[in-house]
């Protein structure tokens, strides 16, 4: 029985950090398409918050999932650390960066299935 209940969490735990992954692509999808200036900064806790996703006692884990995930894509270059302060790091994307356009071009699911396969030129 704790098998079947660790399988269930593992899987709960995946669809979840994918749902994570979408809502935060829709976050910048929309600041994006939003955007006046040629830079547009977040925190984690924004993407969490302006969503009105989880409950307060949800919203911490589901903020260091999002970090997790804009860590990730620091890392390859489509975002980057604009300030590290006490509260934590502000994230920034440039209108210059190629992954602007491709925020702007395609659905948050099909970014998703880029990021995974790493065919981002």
């Amino acid at each position: 029985m704790a098998d079947i209940r660790t399988l269930s969490r593992a899987y709960n735990d995946k669809t979840d950090s994918i749902r994570i992954k979408l809502i935060t692509l829709r976050f910048l999808r929309d600041q994006v398409q939003n955007a006046r200036g040629n830079l547009i900064t977040f925190r984690p806790s924004k993407v969490a918050q302006d969503l009105h996703l989880y409950g307060r006692q949800d919203l911490r884990a589901k903020t260091v999932l999002i970090r997790a995930f804009l860590d990730d894509l620091v890392q390859r270059g489509y975002i980057t650390i604009i300030k590290r302060s006490a509260r934590g790091k502000v994230y920034g994307l440039y209108k210059n960066n190629k992954f602007w356009d491709i925020l702007s071009a395609y659905e948050p699911d099909k970014i998703l299935e880029l990021l995974e396969s790493e065919k981002i030129p």
